[in-house]
C-alpha cells in the first residue's frame, strides 16, 4: 500500500518539479538581463533604471522557491553527507528511521512558514516602491511552495517508512530525475577517448 500511496504521489511530484525548475531557469535568464541592462543603462549610458534591483530582486525569491520542490525530490540541498552515508550502509533501517525523523520535523517547519507567510500576504496590498505591482504578488510564492513542497516531504516519509520495513527500492526513481539534469559530457567523452588511445598504442606497436 505504502508503494501505491508513493507512486500515486510520484505520478504528480516528478514531473511538477520538472516544471516549476524550468520556470525558474527562465526567470533566472530574466533576472541576468535586467542586471546586465542595468549595469549598461547605468556605467555606459548614465541613466540608472529605478525598477531593475527591485524588479531582480523578486525574480530571485520566486526562482529560488520554485526550485525547492525539485531540490527536495532530488536530495540536491547543501549537506555534509559523510555520517549518513556511512549510516545508509551500515544500518539502513536506522537511516531510514532518522530520514523520517527528518522529514516530519521538515514538516512542520513548512507548516510554521506557510502560517507567517499567509500573513504577510494578507499584508500585501501595498504597492511596491519602483514597479506597478502589489506586494501580495510577492508575498504569495512562499506559503503557495511550502504547501506544495509539503506533497514531497510527505512522498519521501513514505520511501522512508518502506525502508525501515526492509524495502530499499527506488519508487520515485529520484536519482534517475536527478541525472536527466546532470552535464553527460564526463562520461559520454570517456568512451570516445578510448578507441582513439587504443588506435595510439597500436601505431606506436606497430612502428
Amino acid at each position: 500500500m505504502l508503494r501505491a500511496i508513493e507512486k500515486a504521489l510520484n505520478t504528480v511530484t516528478t514531473p511538477l518539479s520538472r516544471v516549476l525548475r524550468h520556470i525558474a531557469g527562465i526567470l533566472l535568464l530574466v533576472m541576468t538581463l535586467i542586471v546586465v541592462a542595468q549595469v549598461l543603462f547605468r556605467y555606459i549610458l548614465n541613466i540608472p533604471l529605478s525598477w531593475t534591483d527591485e524588479s531582480s530582486r523578486f525574480l530571485m525569491i520566486y526562482m529560488t522557491y520554485l526550485c525547492l520542490p525539485f531540490v527536495y525530490l532530488t536530495d540536491k540541498n547543501i549537506a555534509m553527507t559523510f555520517v549518513t552515508e556511512i549510516l545508509e550502509k551500515k544500518t539502513p533501517r536506522l537511516f531510514a528511521f532518522l530520514t523520517l525523523l527528518a522529514h516530519i520535523a521538515a514538516i512542520i517547519v513548512f507548516a510554521v512558514w506557510i502560517k507567517f507567510g499567509w500573513n504577510f500576504f494578507e499584508t500585501g496590498s501595498v504597492m511596491a516602491d519602483s514597479l506597478p505591482i502589489p506586494m501580495f504578488v510577492v508575498y504569495i510564492i512562499p506559503p503557495v511552495m511550502m504547501a506544495i513542497t509539503i506533497l514531497y516531504a510527505v512522498q519521501k516519509s513514505i520511501a522512508a517508512m518502506r525502508a525501515m520495513l526492509g524495502d530499499f527500492e527506488d519508487v520515485s526513481q529520484t536519482a534517475k530525475t536527478a541525472g536527466l539534469f546532470e552535464a553527460p559530457a564526463a562520461t559520454e567523452e570517456a568512451p570516445e577517448q578510448e578507441p582513439k588511445q587504443t588506435q595510439s598504442l597500436a601505431s606506436e606497436t606497430a612502428a
